[in-house]
């Protein structure tokens, strides 16, 4: 389906979802009552307690479960892969009338900790880790609406998120293409800088992460300022820049923006930066607030809009 004759369909956040809380929606699955749900897309895949599916996927063998792990919190859950229909952008109170977008998709099934009454709505790419799923269970890639297949993209923003590409709502972004990944299962997350005090720039993966208020940086030690190497935080009044493509790639940026540390003038800036050990950038939501977020399936690219540049915000 082109973008010229593409659907969409936009899907309010509750009202208390916010930069600072995340970004939440009710879905009812498997015949089940609806539940809220964070949108993250820094995972692939719904997790869900047991509980709040429908009758017919209460029966269950424990010894089957594996696990699913999130790379940001470290946090473990046991569970299985349980394919149901998934109804998303339903009131809280719904009764099952009224057209809304609905997917058959695997949804992971959490049993423990029995306490988990949360729920992760994770339609990112090319996570890596127990955390990612798949393309294919990426609720938001198999969506259908009044008996037509939505196109296999979304654009989040800070009040709601939209699902189907078309001709219009791909107005005015500006796009970064992807790469395949290494086992061409999925699309890799495109390459950006870092830019901190005394001249460093280091090239890293983005990751645009609606799951966390932080930004994390996954840096090898010898390669961060020897005047913040010692902290796990970045303490107040540090300047730092993220640019996708890298400023030095030869590349008009999509997406550039920087902030200072403990400036709360800045919206953009996250609630706080920490090191991790790895390799990448992952900017967490605070990203929204100067820029709408598109990721388009099927052409393989990623897009940022500035909120200065929307009409529509």
């Amino acid at each position: 389906m082109s973008t010229a004759d593409a659907s969409s369909y936009t899907i309010p956040f509750t009202s208390n979802s916010s930069l600072k809380t995340g970004f939440h929606l009710y879905a009812a699955l498997g015949g089940g009552s609806p539940h809220l749900f964070e949108v993250d897309t820094g995972s692939v895949g719904i997790l869900v307690p047991r509980k709040v599916l429908g009758p017919s996927y209460q029966d269950f063998d424990p010894a089957q479960d594996i696990q699913f792990q999130y790379s940001s919190s470290g946090k473990v859950y046991s569970g299985q892969w349980v394919s149901l229909p998934v109804v998303l952008g339903v009131p809280v109170d719904w009764d099952g009338t009224g057209d809304y977008p609905t997917a058959l998709v695997e949804v992971f099934a959490v049993d423990q900790p029995m306490q988990f009454d949360g729920g992760m709505l994770g339609i990112g790419f090319a996570i890596g880790g127990t955390a990612d799923g798949g393309p294919l269970r990426n609720p938001l890639l198999r969506l259908n609406f009044q008996g037509t297949a939505l196109s296999a993209g979304y654009i989040v923003r800070t009040t709601s998120i939209e699902v189907g590409l078309t001709s219009t709502n791909l107005a005015g972004f500006a796009f970064i293409g992807l790469e395949r990944n290494a086992a061409g299962t999925d699309w890799a997350q495109p390459l950006g800088s870092l830019g901190l005090p005394g001249g460093i720039l280091v090239k890293l993966p983005v990751l645009i992460d609606t799951g966390v208020g932080s930004m994390l940086l996954w840096l090898d030690v010898s390669d961060r300022p020897p005047s913040l190497a010692k902290y796990t935080q970045f303490p107040a009044g540090i300047a730092v820049s993220i640019a996708a493509p890298p400023v030095d790639g030869g590349a008009e940026p999509a997406l550039q923006y920087s902030f200072v540390t403990g400036d709360a003038s800045q919206p953009i800036a996250p609630a706080q930066v920490e090191w991790r050990n790895g390799h990448g950038i992952n900017t967490g939501r605070s990203v929204l607030a100067g820029f709408d977020y598109l990721y388009d399936a099927v052409g393989g690219r990623i897009g940022f809009r500035a909120l200065a540049a929307n009409n529509d915000d």
